[in-house]
């Protein structure tokens, strides 16, 4: 790739009369200087995945930020939690350094492109059509035949493998330039391009995107932000549906959707796991399912403290469960289900595990202090039991449903820029272009070539040869042989002009 490659025209020397302009220039066309930057964000890449990211919502929080920091991140990974919170490895994607490498990397590309444009152009569209005899004996690629065709038949063969042909006549000798692919050259400009657009998508997305994990039951609702804020969306599950195999895997799963904007219905619609539903700047998508239990807590007078739909959100080995605190008392409950805990096997809304019907075990404790419960309950669905002054009563079992809601503004990027990169470097590798030229003196002829490394050069000269004529043998000597400070190193850059 072009940027990963040293440019033949050195534009540094034009700002050289700045101060400090030309080193600049230097620096953001280095090969040594853009791999340093992709190994950055390489590196922050894969920090971001395998160290536990802060929720996006607390992230510029900074209270949240350090009790999350504390409660989630100090307990896995211990004295090195201190060091990560200052390097910033718990948000990386919004770290100083991360972003700073991402905007240094975005100038770099600009740079290195616009540093290579004149010497692509100068190859192409204003390519000398000679080259001098010390070029024609010292290239890489190079043959020295005799014609067994006439000339005319020589540039058929040519253009007969897609040469674009050019013929200078000289005193003596006419010179021939064949040109392959040369358009492919600037190819190069595009996969850069899209390499802006890559690169412009993550600094929108890490800079104005959004996403949060919405778990919301069955006829519940749950905000897209945490706090108020002027884009405040509701987002209400109506209703969610599972559909199983025989074996008890889940067959198809999907939610009903109702987007409320400023108290008003805005849109609604229905998710899964790869239909996902759009709405204004936000893209709704189906990721996962699981229990909730119907829950109501009243004293044993009939004053209601508790009307809940639970979702059980932790788990002890199998068993779903969850912590809640009963209003107006100081009694902490632990609720789960002990029985018919599996969404592997549901029929009707009720989980079912072995044929079991579904039972919930609510355990209380008085203040915060551990000890032996309070009270101790086990219930079927529909049933009620009174413990210490209270009325549990088990309603059944529910679903809740995990939704992403996502704003990603760097997505549309991108999509361009895959739609810029992939064709532009397939066009590089299978396009790739070839030059030759060649000097004819009556049935003699001396040919030289040049190609990307990734070219057969090599083979194509000596199937050429073998179609219009037959090799000479050549005293040349191998183009290591040259003396240092011979005219080589100037004829392989007229060659490149």
């Amino acid at each position: 790739m072009a940027l990963l490659s040293s440019p033949a025209v050195h534009w540094a020397r034009l700002p050289g009369r700045v101060p400090y302009l030309g080193y600049f220039w230097r620096l953001f066309t280095s090969v040594r200087f853009a791999l340093i930057l992709i190994v950055i964000q390489a590196v922050g890449f894969f920090l971001g995945v395998i160290i536990s990211q802060a929720p996006q919502e607390i992230a510029f929080n900074p209270q949240d930020y350090a009790a999350w920091v504390e409660s989630q991140a100090r307990p896995r990974f211990g004295v090195f939690t201190n060091l990560f919170f200052l390097l910033g490895l718990f948000d990386v994607f919004h770290a100083v350094w991360f972003r700073a490498s991402l905007a240094l990397l975005f100038v770099a590309i600009i740079i290195c492109t616009t540093n290579r444009f004149p010497a692509i152009y100068q190859s192409t569209i204003k390519a000398k059509p000679t080259v001098n005899e010390g070029f024609l004996r010292t290239s890489k690629h190079r043959a020295h035949f005799r014609l067994a065709v006439d000339l005319d038949t020589l540039v058929a063969a040519l253009r007969q493998r897609r040469f674009t042909v050019t013929l200078t006549q000289g005193q003596d000798r006419t010179h021939l330039y064949a040109d392959k692919h040369a358009w492919a050259k600037y190819a190069t400009f595009i996969s850069h391009l899209g390499l802006i657009l890559f690169l412009t998508a993550g600094f929108l997305t890490n800079a104005f995107g959004y996403q949060r994990f919405l778990i919301i039951p069955d006829d519940h609702s749950q905000p897209i932000y945490p706090v108020f804020h002027a884009e405040q969306m509701q987002v209400l599950n109506e209703g969610f549906t599972v559909e199983y195999y025989e074996d008890g895997r889940p067959k198809d799963y999907y939610s009903n959707l109702v987007i409320y904007k400023d108290g008003k219905e805005a849109a609604r619609g229905q998710i899964r796991v790869n239909q996902p539903m759009d709405f204004g700047d936000f893209r709704f998508h189906q990721n996962s399912f699981g229990p909730t239990v119907k829950l109501d807590i009243a004293t044993t007078s009939g004053q209601r403290l508790l009307s809940e739909n639970m979702v059980l959100g932790q788990a002890f080995g199998n068993v779903p469960f969850d912590l809640v605190t009963i209003p107006t008392t100081e009694i902490n409950a632990v609720v789960a289900l002990v029985e018919g805990n599996t969404t592997t096997d549901i029929r009707g809304g009720a989980f079912i595990r072995g044929g079991q019907e579904p039972a919930l075990a609510v355990m209380g404790f008085a203040g915060d202090t551990p000890g032996q419960p309070a009270f101790t309950l086990r219930l079927r669905p529909g049933e009620t039991q009174e413990r210490a002054g209270l009325r549990v009563t088990f309603q059944g079992t529910g679903f809740f449903s995990g939704v992403v809601a996502r704003k990603d503004p760097g997505a549309t990027f991108v999509w361009l820029g895959a739609a810029l990169f992939v064709p532009a470097v397939w066009t590089t590798f299978w396009f790739a272009r070839r030059r030759l030229w060649l000097q004819v003196a009556g049935d003699e002829v001396r040919l030289a070539g040049m190609a990307d490394r990734f070219v057969d050069l090599g083979r194509e000269i000596a199937e050429l040869v073998s179609a219009v004529g037959h090799p000479v043998e050549s005293e040349d000597g191998p183009p290591d042989r040259m003396p240092l400070g011979t005219e080589r190193p100037l004829v392989l850059a007229e060659a490149a002009g």
